[in-house]
């Protein structure tokens, strides 16, 4: 976790968000933190065990807050104050240790997780939103659960089958740049990697303009979102695609010079790419 932002300059995504509901009172009846691993972040995910489909399931994940990051810069991290988590199995809730859900550098916390679930085999992604105190300001930045896998946070859990003693590792070879990780409560939504392929932004980074270029499997109409480091959105427009290469215009429109997101999204999936803006 202490490399919680270090990729966010360099990584694109495909993110999936569906967001779990909260078990109810944090605090520490909730768990006991045992402390997290060395370095910071979460558990090993192959240490988490699997939940089984149709079987109550109580488990705490252990972890233990990053100190510095990198985003825009070095800096060093006050606390943190865990405000969502997306993509939970169904039937799942989340809880942690504390009450305020803040944790001072270098704190060890615990995250439980409980309840029953019936959703799909497989692994899911989780994803964290969260506000950061940095550099002792006393403003916090907010970090939406939609930028957490560029943040670097990389939290699993497995679902097995109900009765099956195979609980198989987590597949963590996926990148930050595509997502394999099961969509959570089986009504989420689905990456584009199917039907859209060659996402491209050129020139990146750009000055005045740029070029977005995407092979589409078939023709449809795609809502293009674009949004800044803080998951703010900036510009919002429908795109109508055919089959096969299409290209957009992306106009700077007087953003400042700095890192940005660029979705594409038909409602049911959703690609991105990141994309910088320089002066």
């Amino acid at each position: 976790m202490k490399k919680l932002f270090s990729t966010i300059l360099f990584a694109s995504f495909t993110s999936i968000l569906l967001i779990a509901q909260p078990c109810g009172t944090n605090g520490p009846s909730v768990c006991t933190p045992t402390g997290g691993p060395a370095g910071g972040g979460f558990d090993d995910p192959n240490s988490i065990p699997c939940v089984e489909m149709g079987v109550a399931y109580d488990y705490s994940i252990q972890f233990s807050m990053f100190s510095t990051f990198s985003f825009q810069g070095q800096h060093n991290v006050d606390s943190i104050e865990f405000v969502s988590l997306n993509n939970l199995p169904c039937g799942l809730c989340w809880a942690v240790n504390k009450v305020n859900k803040r944790y001072a550098a270098n704190e060890d916390g615990c995250l439980r997780i409980s309840g029953l679930s019936n959703d799909n085999a497989g692994q899911y992604q989780l994803a964290l939103g969260f506000n950061a105190w940095i550099d002792g300001i006393a403003t916090a930045i907010p970090v939406s659960a939609f930028l957490s896998n560029q943040a670097g946070i990389k939290l699993f859990l497995r679902v097995k089958t109900n009765g099956s003693s195979n609980c198989p590792n987590v597949d963590t070879s996926s990148s930050a740049n595509n997502l394999t990780a099961t969509v959570g409560c089986s009504v989420g939504i689905n990456d584009l990697n199917a039907e859209v392929s060659s996402v491209k932004i050129a020139p990146n980074p750009m000055t005045s303009s740029a070029v977005l270029s995407f092979n589409a499997d078939k023709s449809l109409t795609y809502t293009m979102k674009i949004t800044d480091v803080t998951g703010k959105e900036i510009e919002s427009r429908i795109l109508k695609a055919t089959q096969g290469i299409n290209e957009f215009e992306i106009k700077r429109n007087g953003l400042p010079a700095g890192i940005y997101f660029l979705s594409l999204t038909d409602g049911k999936g959703i690609i991105a790419k990141r994309f910088s803006v320089s002066e």
